[in-house]
């Protein structure tokens, strides 16, 4: 019996394994076992070779000696050590489990050479995750494990042919030179062809960098890092690496500091993993640097992170933010600190373009490469995020340019968003007295009907507020322009139902032109007190006093300024507010004071909510044909004005008032015109609202099922627009149903 089968026969018996149960678990036949024991087979091939270690659990020196074993005399198996060069890793590696198992399960597919690019943001833990896979997976590979730093961001990276030329010489072999990169390359993948190597090769700069040290066909692999996606490298599986969740950041933290410390302080826990932006790089500094201060309660780091000025020192990832920022060209190097200036989450790319001052097919293409360098995120198409650690660290960079280029940044967002504010005016109420102030300063190229409009401003609705106030902290940033957004929104806020937020921009705004400009601050000033009003009807009684206050001082303003058009216009918004405090005589009173003004001046397209708001008056005094009357009125004057809003509104108390009489059909009948019209409007609130009278309607004519249909829509939309007062009147009536 040789060498190599008493070694077979008693790492069999060490494993506790019949030959039979050796030949199963490694996939061979039982005559092969016995053949190679017995030595009638003396040279097993290298597949044979690995079948069999695997099902005994060799690796290491085991493995290599194993191998040794079976080599041909006069082979140079044995000779050399097997290149081990893994490091240990991290000591807390955890939180990763799920990333860790797709790698292991890629190395399990049925083919050569595989290749695995792992990207991510600098501190994600792309090494840690690499070199816990290239640990599971050495024994694998018997030949060795070679681990290189390409180094690929650094000012000076290593040439190609240099870590060729190293790799080889860790296998064992003497590099002829001189040598072109791809006749090295051509070798290497030759040398590597006859063994089972596994390859760790971090920090690739891109795939150019990264392709001439991959394995070819053979039983070698490779496992690539890189804070750019190597999509371009057609070979590798892809796994891109975010930041951790909560629990899993947690659980590194619990690592480092001792599970106990973590349950006996979970707030300050959650804290520090919320400021460390749940970048694992981050919460292994801080919590090696707790480890080492046990004394310290987790609250007093957490208390030193909420400090946005020494965030980056104390979690140690400025370095390696230095180096990712470090590498990227001069336009995007210059364009990256730009992009961090507004204190909102994401940008689109409008918004981005404005920034940056640059077109917006350049400014995405930007956006995509930094995208791809891991230094933004894309949380939807067209939209982009920097991570909390790296909005910290651009905006240090950011506090360097001057003054005036920043403040010009934040003009030219303000200036897109007054623009898509007034585009909306004019699609909506193009005969408005507020165009004369706006004088067309404002106009955009961009979507050219409401409806693209009020997705536009849905979409950045969540940043309105805060752009706003922003500018108008901003030096610099013209106050004409952040009380435009004010006064071009009104129309949006008022379809969308969107009053706190009318409220929070145009305070800011009239604090900017009050005293300055009396048109624009008497304009806010109606506009507040409507605000206002539509928030107390929904249960802030302060907001009427609030508003009857906002209210006359406008009239006064007016007076003074001698507009009567837009003194027309605040009467009918008195009459209307003071409507909906329940002061039905004195509303009445400024409801035809307006009226007659607004006929005395011929000013037809405002007179139709003027008769709606009359109309709703006269009949909570009871006084239903009146009520019909100016209802029929507004419907005929908005019909001969295009005011779709008008014909709404009157449409609706029609209808309303037919249902209340008993008039089903009529009122089914004005009542779906009017839902058609608020829609076509973009006024939800108010189409929710008919959409639930003409549920009443479908219940006043016995179907139930139309009744339910309408009702159905209307909560739908009253969740997001109406309040939760209309809300729970309608679930009651489909309760009830």
């Amino acid at each position: 019996m040789d060498a190599f089968g008493t070694r077979l026969r008693r790492l069999r018996r060490a494993a506790e394994l019949t030959q039979e149960a050796l030949a199963e678990k490694s996939g061979l036949s039982g005559q092969a076992v016995g053949a190679l024991e017995r030595g009638d087979r003396r040279y097993p091939h290298r597949e044979t070779l690995d079948r069999l270690a695997d099902a005994l659990g060799l690796a290491g020196d085991d493995r290599a000696e194993f191998a040794a074993a079976a080599a041909r005399p006069g082979s140079p198996a044995g000779t050399t050590a097997v290149p081990r060069e893994l490091s240990g890793g991290i000591a807390a590696f955890t939180g990763r489990e799920a990333d860790l198992e797709r790698v292991l399960g890629l190395f399990g597919e049925p083919r050569h050479g595989v290749v695995v690019a792992i990207a991510g943001m600098a501190g994600v833990g792309k090494t840690a995750l690499a070199l816990e896979a290239g640990h599971r997976l050495a024994r694998r590979f018997p030949d060795g494990s070679l681990h290189l730093d390409l180094r690929g961001h650094a000012a000076d990276p290593p040439d190609p042919l240099d870590l060729l030329d190293r790799l080889v010489r860790e296998l064992g072999s003497e590099p002829p030179k001189p040598l072109s990169l791809e006749s090295a390359s051509a070798r290497f993948r030759t040398l590597l062809a006859s063994k089972r190597v596994l390859l760790l090769l971090d920090n690739a700069r891109d795939a150019a960098h990264v392709a001439p040290l991959l394995p070819g066909a053979g039983g070698s692999a490779a496992i690539v890092t890189s804070r750019v996606a190597l999509t371009d490298l057609p070979q590798a599986h892809q796994v891109l690496l975010d930041v951790l969740p909560e629990a899993d950041a947690l659980r590194l933290l619990a690592a480092e500091i001792g599970p106990e410390r973590v349950a006996a302080e979970p707030t300050a826990a959650r804290t520090v993993a919320r400021l460390c932006g749940y970048l694992p790089l981050a919460l292994h500094l801080v919590g090696a640097r707790l480890a080492t201060r046990p004394r310290w309660p987790v609250a007093h780091l957490a208390h030193r992170l909420d400090d946005e000025r020494r965030r980056l020192d104390e979690t140690g990832v400025r370095t390696s933010f230095a180096l990712a920022v470090g590498a990227l060209d001069d336009t995007a190097a210059r364009a990256y600190p730009l992009l961090s200036l507004l204190d909102v989450p994401e940008l689109s790319v409008p918004v981005a373009s404005r920034l940056l001052d640059a077109p917006e097919r350049d400014t995405e293409a930007l956006l995509e490469r930094l995208t791809d360098e891991h230094l933004l995120t894309t949380p939807a198409p067209g939209w982009y995020r920097l991570h909390d650690l790296l909005r910290l660290y651009a905006r240090e960079h950011a506090a360097r340019l001057p003054t005036g280029e920043r403040a010009a940044a934040i003009t030219r967002v303000v200036e897109l968003c007054a623009a898509m504010a007034w585009q909306s005016m004019a699609l909506v109420s193009a005969a408005s007295h507020r165009h004369d102030w706006a004088g067309g300063r404002w106009a955009a190229a961009g979507p050219a009907s409401a409806d693209e409009v009020f997705a536009w401003l849905d979409r950045h609705q969540a940043h309105l507020v805060t752009v706003v106030r922003q500018a108008a902290a901003t030096p610099g940033v013209p106050p004409e322009a952040i009380a435009a957004v004010g006064l071009g929104l009104y129309e949006y806020h008022r379809a969308r139902a969107r009053w706190r937020d009318a409220i929070q921009v145009d305070e800011v705004a009239l604090q900017l032109v009050d005293g300055v400009d009396p048109v624009a601050a008497a304009t806010l000033r109606n506009d507040l007190g409507v605000a206002e009003a539509e928030l107390a009807s929904g249960g802030e009684a302060a907001g009427f006093r609030r508003s009857h206050a906002f209210l006359r001082r406008s009239l006064a303003d007016w007076e003074a300024i001698g507009d009567e058009r837009q003194l027309a216009g605040t009467l009918n918004n008195l009459c209307f507010v003071y409507g909906l405090g329940d002061d039905v005589d004195a509303a009445i009173g400024f409801g035809e004071r307006s009226l007659a003004l607004n006929r005395s001046l011929g000013l037809r397209h405002v007179e139709t909510l003027n008769l709606v708001n009359l109309a709703v008056l006269y009949g909570r005094q009871g006084d239903r044909a009146r009520e019909l009357a100016y209802a029929t009125d507004a419907v005929a004057v908005g019909e001969k004005t295009g005011d779709v809003r008008g014909m709404a509104y009157g449409r609706m108390r029609i209808g309303i008032v037919h249902r209340e009489l008993g008039r089903f059909d009529v009122a089914v009948e004005e009542l779906s015109r009017s839902v058609d019209l608020w829609r076509e409007a973009g006024v939800r609130l108010y189409e929710a609202m008919t959409l639930a009278e003409l549920g009443r309607a479908h219940l006043g004519r016995a179907d139930r099922d139309r009744a339910r249909e309408e009702f159905t829509d209307a909560l739908e939309l009253l969740r997001e627009y109406g309040g939760e007062e209309r809300a729970a009147a309608v679930r009651a009536e489909l309760d009830r149903l």
